[in-house]
């Protein structure tokens, strides 16, 4: 969590909502939550995709 404090404005908050998404992942893959793993994964990959565009990473 600590490029999220060195990160600014929608780096950061991308950063942050990655950080949840994985998160949300755990609870689902280990049974603490129900729904489809694959539903969170979807997002991580859109989400990781735009963090990678704004950075400028190819």
């Amino acid at each position: 969590m600590g490029a999220v404090l060195d990160a600014e404005g929608v780096v950061g908050a991308k950063i942050s909502l990655l950080a949840r998404e994985f998160q949300e992942l755990n609870f689902r893959l280990t049974g603490m939550t129900g729904g489809d793993p694959n539903q969170v994964i979807a997002d991580i990959n859109t989400d990781s995709a735009e963090l990678n565009r704004l950075c400028g990473s190819s």
